[in-house]
């Protein structure tokens, strides 16, 4: 892998976790203890459908994809190979789950015995689980939600060597097959079909196609990106009118998702081919990805309820924090993550897997 393809891995993950934030801002129904704050449709809903249920929902695919290539990056196949990835999986992977995860736990205990609290939570309160509920948020339903990716991963990595195998022997039919699994959403039940096809591809990338993720941008590419963002939006109108046919708008939804990854990889080379992004001082941001995916919930909740307790409910509200919530989420993730590097180098290491 060279420079550039490392440094282009790097930012589009960065703005894809800008994604995932927006993603999980959305707030036409917001659940407190007093009932469930909900949206009519308006400008807002419509809004908050094109980019957290259209234009963002191309960011957990990619995750999957350059988590599925730089899996098999260099690797020949051999069982010491795999031995070597599932010991390095355990620090970068597995301890930063097992953190974030009892990070998300204490959290919540600690906000749901203030005064005046309980008006902000819905489910069971932490002091009152048992030991089965309290393994079982550890290990398998995070209160930081967004863990689910990291559960996912780890349980396809363990098929590794097999996905490995299908893709030596079978090559793209091993692609075409977990897209059929992927399009017509086939439970298979310990990680979802999208994880699974997403981490297929990259890894068909890196094992048997490897020159494919080297082309770059061309002026024809400006097609996949003015295609993407009609579907989106012929998806969006569709919901917005009531529109019910479900296996239309999941080929809509599904195929927009496959045209915006295509659209996002070539937007990067017609940006940034001919720039050294090293002289920018953003650059330092786009190291902190991880940790902005770790943090960002259940910080991002409590600001949205937050705001909404102190804002009240209305249309122009919903929007406002749409919007405002995920900036500062973002914002105090990027200065706190920073701050944690700079000061606590070993500690901030462990956290986010030595990233």
């Amino acid at each position: 892998m060279n420079k550039y393809l490392s440094l282009k891995l790097k930012v589009i993950s960065f703005f894809s976790m800008i994604m995932v934030v927006f993603l999980h801002s959305y707030n036409l129904v917001v659940k407190t203890n007093a009932g469930n704050i909900v949206l009519n449709k308006g400008y807002s809903s419509f809004i908050q459908d094109f980019f957290s249920n259209g234009i963002t929902r191309i960011a957990v695919p990619l995750f999957f994809s350059i988590s599925g290539y730089l899996f098999f990056l260099k690797m020949k196949g051999t069982l010491i190979e795999f031995i070597s990835k599932f010991n390095k999986r355990l620090k970068t992977l597995l301890l930063p789950y097992l953190i974030w995860s009892i990070w998300g736990l204490l959290l919540y205990y600690i906000l749901q015995i203030l005064p005046h609290s309980n008006t902000f939570f819905t489910n069971k309160l932490i002091k009152d689980y048992s030991i089965i509920e309290l393994l079982s948020t550890i290990f398998l339903n995070p209160i930081p939600y967004q863990l689910w990716f990291v559960r996912d991963l780890l349980m396809i990595i363990i098929l590794s060597p097999v996905i490995y195998w299908l893709i030596k022997y079978f090559k793209y039919f091993t692609v075409l097959f977990f897209l059929f699994t992927w399009f017509y959403g086939f439970n298979f039940i310990l990680f979802s079909n999208e994880a699974m096809f997403f981490f297929v591809c990259g890894a068909f990338l890196c094992i048997d196609n490897n020159k494919l993720i080297q082309i770059e941008f061309s002026e024809k590419s400006w097609i996949y990106i003015c295609l993407w963002i009609v579907i989106v939006f012929l998806k969006t109108i569709l919901v917005y009118k009531g529109f019910q046919n479900e296996i239309v708008l999941n080929i809509l939804h599904k195929t927009s998702i496959l045209i915006g990854i295509l659209a996002i990889w070539r937007l990067y080379d017609f940006l940034f081919k001919n720039k050294d992004l090293n002289n920018y001082k953003f650059y330092t941001f786009f190291s902190f990805s991880f940790f902005l995916y770790a943090f960002h919930e259940p910080i991002l909740t409590i600001f949205t309820k937050g705001l909404f307790y102190i804002l009240g409910k209305s249309e122009l509200v919903s929007l406002f924090i749409y919007i405002v919530a995920p900036l500062l989420t973002i914002t105090i993730a990027i200065f706190i993550g920073y701050y944690l590097k700079r000061i606590m180098p070993k500690f901030y290491g462990i956290i986010t897997g030595g990233r």
